[in-house]
């Protein structure tokens, strides 16, 4: 019996091989972007500058401790401490923001 896929991985396999036109209309929006589907996973052997402290992650997400805390808690934003000090991966941060995309129309409100 083989190893069960993970949903992950059929759908990224789904978004960069299928011809069906919703795997193709996906492939062009996102042309010439790092979309985490079209993109392979990072390497866990992240070279020592895509690790951030969180004084730049809350600066460059404009959030506060406590919501970074709550981000750490909940399993959302991975970690890493040595002593007292956390350290982030920007690709981490990166996969989260990608992940909540949204893309939505506003209402038309001139009728």
């Amino acid at each position: 019996m083989s190893k069960p896929r993970l949903l992950a991985d059929i759908l990224k396999d789904y978004f960069q091989n299928s011809n069906e036109p919703l795997a193709v209309e996906f492939r062009k929006y996102f042309a010439g972007t790092e979309h985490p589907l079209l993109t392979e996973k990072p390497s866990d052997d992240a070279p020592l500058e895509d690790w951030i402290d969180g004084q730049i992650v809350m600066q460059a997400l404009h959030i506060s401790p406590r919501t970074l805390q709550t981000l750490r808690s909940n399993g959302i934003l991975p970690f890493s401490r040595i002593g007292n000090k956390i350290y982030y991966c920007k690709s981490d941060i990166l996969k989260i923001l990608f992940d909540n995309y949204t893309m939505y129309k506003l209402r038309d409100n001139d009728k």
